[in-house]
């Protein structure tokens, strides 16, 4: 029950504050921005765009896509070997 009255709380904050919810794989945790497009995302939390894909509600985009605080982001790690 407590889970679900602080997610309704984080909900109606993001609202009023017009936050988007960025989740980053590489650190396992969710962080709030007030950008509304990819690239000030990514240049705020400072992550080079060439080491993640960037999922927009469960649909891969590029960094040029704009967001509202509706949306979830995530940004998954590009992992190569050889």
């Amino acid at each position: 029950m407590t889970l679900i009255i602080q997610d309704i709380v984080k909900i109606c904050i993001n609202k009023i504050h017009k936050m988007v919810e960025v989740f980053i794989e590489r650190e396992n945790k969710t962080k709030q921005v007030k950008e509304n497009n990819l690239k000030a995302v990514l240049d705020n939390l400072k992550i080079n765009p060439e080491t993640v894909l960037i999922v927009k509600n469960d649909e891969l985009v590029t960094i040029n896509t704009k967001i509202n605080p509706k949306d979830k982001i995530k940004l998954l790690s590009v992992v190569s070997g050889g």
